[in-house]
This record gives C-alpha cells, sequence and structure tokens, in this order.
C-alpha cells in the first residue's frame, strides 16, 4: 500500500458508465460552474422585474422574464441532481478500495502489535464515506459561487461587495473557531469510547468466566467510568458546538440586516435602484451559503479529517516492506540469518544473533519455557514481524519482503488458536482456493481426522467459523489439516498435539514424517520434547534473556 490515500481507476455511476476518477472529478466542477451561471439568472430577473416591468407595467415582459427563470431553474435543478449522482458514485466507489486498502495495513499494524490503531481503520473508513457521500463534497464545490457572486456585487456596487466579504470572513472565521475549539475534544472523546468499548467487548468475550465466577457486575462497574469519560468529553464538545451554532445564526441575521441597510442608504442616495437592491441581497445569501453549510456541518468534515489523517497514518505505517529479490547463494529450505528479536516495548532482545538452516526434508523442535520468545520467533520466520536485525529465507526468498501472494501458498501454519474464517471446512482446509474437495480430503487424512470431519452433522460442508459452534479439539484438527493442505514447502506447527487423543497424536506424527519425505521442512513447538522423539532432527532451546542452543539429535 502506498504511504498516501492516493485512488485511481474508474467509478461506476448508475448509468454503468465507467469513468476515471479524475474525469469525474473535473465533470462535477464543470457541472458547479454551470449551476453557478443559471443562479445569476435571479438576481439579473430581479432586476429586470423591478426595474423594467415596475415602470413599464408591460405583462408580456413577465411573463417572458418568469418563464426563463422557470427554465434556468428547471437546468439548475437537472445540473444539481447530475453533479448528486456522480458524487455518490464516486463516494461510494473510494470508499470501497480504501476500505480494502485500509484493512490490509490495519492487518500488519495488528501484527506489530498496535491493535489499538488497527482497531479504529473501520470506523475511519465508515467516518470518511460519510462525509464523502454527504453533502460536504457538493458545499465544497459551491464554494465556486463565491468569486462569481462577488463579481456580480462588485458591478453592482463596491459596497455591497465589502459587506458580502466582512459577512463571509465571520461566518469563516466562526466555523475556524468552531473546529479549533472541538477537534481536540471530539478526538479525544472518541478515542476513550473506543478504548472503553473494546475493553468491554474483550471482558464479555470470556462470558463464561465472567458469567461463571459471578463477575458481570464488576465488569460494567469499572467500565462505567471509563464510558463516563468519554460521554463528558463528547458532550462537552457538544456544548461549545452548540454555541457556536447560535453565534451563526447571529451572523446571519447580521448579514441580512448589514445588506439591506447598505442597499437602503445607497438607493435613498439614488446610487442603485430598487432592482439592486434586491438582487444584491439575493446575491449575498448566494455568496455566503457554502459558507454556512459547511459551517453548519464542521462536525462531519471535522471528523472525515481527522479520519483521513489517521487512515494516511495507518497507510504508512502499514505499508508493505519493500520486495527484495530473492538470494540464489542461499541455502534450500528455511535459512535464519543473524536474527536479533526484541518484543514491542521491551528494553532488552528476546533473541540475539540467532541462525540456522532447516533443510528441505528436516524437522526441528522449537522448545522453552514461557516468555523466551517461542512465539516471536515464529512470527519472524514465517514473515509476519520484523526482526530487529536478521533475515530469513525460505528457498532464498525473504519471507518478510517477498509478496504473501507468494510465500503463503509454500507455508503451512498453524497457530495455537484455531482461527477459522467463515467458511465451510473444505474452504478452511483448502485456504478458500478453488482446488476442489479432493485436496481438502488428502490433507484430513494426513492428519487422521478424516472419521472426526465425518461425524460433523454436513461433514466436510460444515460451517467451520467462529460462530459454527465447532469445540476446541474439532476447530483445531481443522486448522491442522489446513497446515498440511497444498504439499507447503515449510510447515509451521505451533503445539500441535495440543488437545488431541492418543490416536490423533499418532496419526500426527506420520503426518509429520510423510511430510518429510515428500521434501517439506517442518518446525514443531512443544513442551513435550519426548513426544517428537524420533521425528526431529534436533531441538533448537530457546534459553531466555536472549541466549539459545541448538541440539542436535543422536
Amino acid at each position: 500500500m502506498s504511504a498516501t490515500l492516493r485512488l485511481r481507476g474508474p467509478v461506476t455511476p448508475a448509468s454503468g458508465v465507467r469513468l476515471p476518477v479524475a474525469v469525474v472529478l473535473f465533470v462535477c466542477v464543470l457541472l458547479s460552474v454551470a449551476v453557478q451561471g443559471t443562479m445569476l439568472t435571479t438576481p439579473l430577473l430581479t432586476m429586470h422585474v423591478f426595474d423594467g416591468v415596475m415602470q413599464s407595467r408591460n405583462l408580456d415582459t413577465l411573463w417572458v422574464l418568469a418563464a426563463a427563470m422557470l427554465v434556468a431553474l428547471l437546468l439548475g435543478g437537472t445540473l444539481q441532481f447530475l453533479r448528486a449522482a456522480l458524487l455518490a458514485a464516486l463516494a461510494e466507489q473510494v470508499g470501497r478500495r480504501l476500505q480494502l486498502r485500509a484493512l490490509a495495513a490495519s492487518v500488519r499494524i495488528a501484527l506489530g502489535g498496535d491493535r489499538t490503531a488497527a482497531g479504529r481503520v473501520l470506523q475511519d473508513v465508515s467516518a470518511l464515506r460519510r462525509v464523502l457521500g454527504g453533502s460536504v463534497p457538493a458545499d465544497v464545490l459551491d464554494l465556486l459561487s463565491i468569486p462569481v457572486a462577488f463579481g456580480f456585487l462588485w458591478l453592482l456596487h463596491p459596497l455591497f461587495f465589502v459587506v458580502a466579504l466582512a459577512m463571509t470572513l465571520l461566518q469563516g472565521g466562526i466555523g475556524l473557531l468552531a473546529d479549533g475549539a472541538t477537534r481536540d475534544t471530539v478526538a479525544a472523546a472518541a478515542l476513550a469510547e473506543g478504548r472503553s468499548r473494546r475493553a468491554l467487548l474483550g471482558r464479555l468475550a470470556q462470558r463464561d468466566a465472567v458469567l461463571g465466577l459471578g463477575l458481570l457486575t464488576i465488569v460494567l462497574a469499572r467500565f462505567a467510568p471509563a464510558q463516563a469519560r468519554s460521554l463528558d468529553a463528547r458532550f462537552g464538545a457538544e456544548r461549545r458546538a452548540r454555541a457556536l451554532a447560535g453565534l451563526l445564526e447571529l451572523a446571519v441575521f447580521a448579514q441580512q440586516i448589514a445588506i439591506v441597510s447598505a442597499g437602503v442608504w445607497l438607493l435613498i442616495g439614488q446610487r442603485i435602484s430598487p432592482g439592486s437592491m434586491l438582487a444584491a441581497a439575493t446575491m449575498v445569501s448566494f455568496a455566503t451559503r457554502p459558507v454556512v453549510h459547511l459551517v453548519g456541518h464542521w462536525r462531519d468534515w471535522s471528523e472525515g479529517i481527522a479520519a483521513a489523517t489517521r487512515l494516511v497514518a495507518v497507510a504508512r505505517r502499514g505499508a508493505p516492506p519493500a520486495p527484495v529479490p530473492g538470494d540464489p547463494s542461499a541455502p534450500a529450505g528455511l535459512h535464519a540469518e543473524g536474527l536479533t528479536l526484541r518484543a514491542p516495548g521491551a528494553p532488552k532482545p528476546l533473541l540475539r544473533d540467532l541462525g540456522f538452516t532447516l533443510p528441505p526434508g528436516g524437522a526441528l523442535l522449537l522448545a522453552g519455557p514461557n516468555g523466551a520468545g517461542k512465539t516471536t520467533l515464529i512470527r519472524a520466520l514465517l514473515g509476519l514481524a520484523e526482526p530487529e536485525a536478521g533475515r530469513v529465507l525460505l528457498d532464498g526468498s525473504d519471507t518478510l519482503r517477498t509478496p504473501r501472494s507468494e510465500t503463503g501458498p509454500r507455508i503451512g501454519y498453524l497457530p495455537q488458536e484455531a482461527q477459522l474464517l467463515d467458511g465451510s471446512v473444505t474452504d478452511n482446509v483448502g485456504r478458500f482456493e478453488d482446488a476442489g474437495t479432493a485436496a481438502a480430503v488428502a490433507a484430513v487424512r494426513r492428519v487422521g481426522a478424516h472419521d472426526a470431519i465425518g461425524r460433523l452433522p454436513r461433514g466436510y460442508d460444515n460451517a467451520a467459523g467462529p460462530e459454527a459452534g465447532l469445540s476446541g479439539g474439532q476447530a483445531r484438527l481443522v486448522a491442522l489439516a489446513r497446515a498440511f493442505h497444498g504439499a507447503p514447502r515449510l510447515i509451521v506447527l505451533d503445539e500441535p498435539e495440543a488437545g488431541l487423543d492418543g490416536a490423533a497424536r499418532a496419526a500426527l506424527r506420520e503426518g509429520v514424517a510423510a511430510a518429510r519425505a515428500e521434501g517439506a521442512a517442518v518446525l514443531l513447538v512443544s513442551h513435550d520434547p519426548t513426544a517428537w522423539r524420533g521425528i526431529v532432527d534436533g531441538v533448537l532451546r530457546l534459553k531466555g534473556g536472549g541466549d539459545w542452543a541448538l541440539e542436535m539429535a543422536t
């Protein structure tokens, strides 16, 4: 993902015609200019009615002018409808592309340990789509009416121009004041609200422990102060906003009084005609209306700007590392070279200068006490986390800097948690590819889970996602089979024997041995090294404090 939110590509309006984004924006600007042209008909016709028809008392002229005004209004309404349709299509397409790119970046940020920023991505995308799909883009385009109206007012009389300029600056200043007075408060309130909501959902996710131990009252009591702080911050921002909205309303009334007073003064001095005074009053409203609308929707565009700023930051932080060419001189299999790993925020590294080579057909057991860095090492080996120093190569390709679309199919991975996705057993085992059921069945048979899958209500078509209701053992068997699907070059199993009975463990040992025979490199994490005796070639033992040792089997 690029460091900025550059969105290119076609936009499909309701007509079904696909147009580039730049063309759509250009057409919207042209339509806005045309709309402003039709806007001039109202004050011009007003001048003709009061300065011409009222004196000549010619009704034919009045009907012609009325018909011309009606045609201009219909044309302006049609142009505004077309512009609104294009802006809606643009907002929809931008939102879709932005959501996919931002989600990809948020996943990479979450892998880096910052789940708070990653969790806000969908909210920020929704906020930005809401702004783009609302009235703010049209109000921004309507700002084109300001120079048109100011020029017309100058031609009527420079005093009208001065009054309109002063009122526009006053109302724009109120908008800037509203944004400056509430932006930080609104952002802080949104952040506090998001934190409290995630904290509550995190606690309620442990519903069995919460209800079983009678902790619900305590959980809600601990949630209440954080929720109260976020509500207080939001209410404070809204109080300021209401006060500034009242100030804006007063400014609008002051504008009407000022322009009428200026017109009457000029009319008494016979510097303008009555029609010019009425036309000026109409044009001042046209000139300041976009500013009033933008100020009235300050919260929308303020939140939209804040969301866009955060999304740009997410795009920069979540950008994938620059790809590097493979190293043909590197040994085949998995090769770790000079790895130094540090947990986020930790003062000392978990591992220092770790290096080993796991050739095709080799098997290595990763062992060590809790907190020694086993999971961190696995994530670095798979290219899910960037090491502080060193690199990891799989058949000569850097696992961190090679696109996941290339490394993913060559890796089989069983994390500590099953982490199944919405879909059937076949979908999850087959990684949602169109490889057919036969390949999924072969992977399930390899880990000895065919009978267990067959006992499910719908067998291989049974749902296997987070809400499917599978037991922990059933979900783990599906995830285990997924790791063996597609003859991967590297298989990483994190405590694969956990939750398996004796028969399943024996089948798993046979599956690992068969994968080795086919040339796969296998890395196992286990707290019971004896369970894999005779299967692995050695043990990579993490001792804590950055120390490690590679012990080869004898």
